[in-house]
């Protein structure tokens, strides 16, 4: 058995269809600040870093329920409940 997530191309557009509607705009203005940033210093690499932090995200968005079972699970940890924050689905 393995743990089967759906997903997610790492690429900009892909994570950003992947998000939840919510997350989208804070996702294009964080894109958009990588690329002038980029534009000034002739450098990727914030465009690519910004990308890594938000592919996770989006890998959690496209799984049924899987945001709300992690802001629950965070929750869960803040106030001290141990546990996994969100139950994994195993293909055969």
């Amino acid at each position: 058995m393995t743990p089967y997530a759906p997903r997610v191309e790492k690429t900009p557009a892909a994570v950003r269809e992947a998000l939840d509607e919510d997350l989208r705009a804070e996702y294009a203005a964080e894109w958009a600040a990588a690329l002038d940033q980029a534009k000034e210093s002739f450098d990727l690499v914030p465009a690519f870093d910004m990308l890594e932090r938000w592919w996770p995200v989006a890998q959690v968005c496209v799984q049924s329920g899987g945001r709300q079972a992690v802001e629950q699970g965070t929750r869960d940890a803040l106030a001290g409940v141990p546990g996994i924050p969100f139950d994994l689905d195993w293909d055969d």
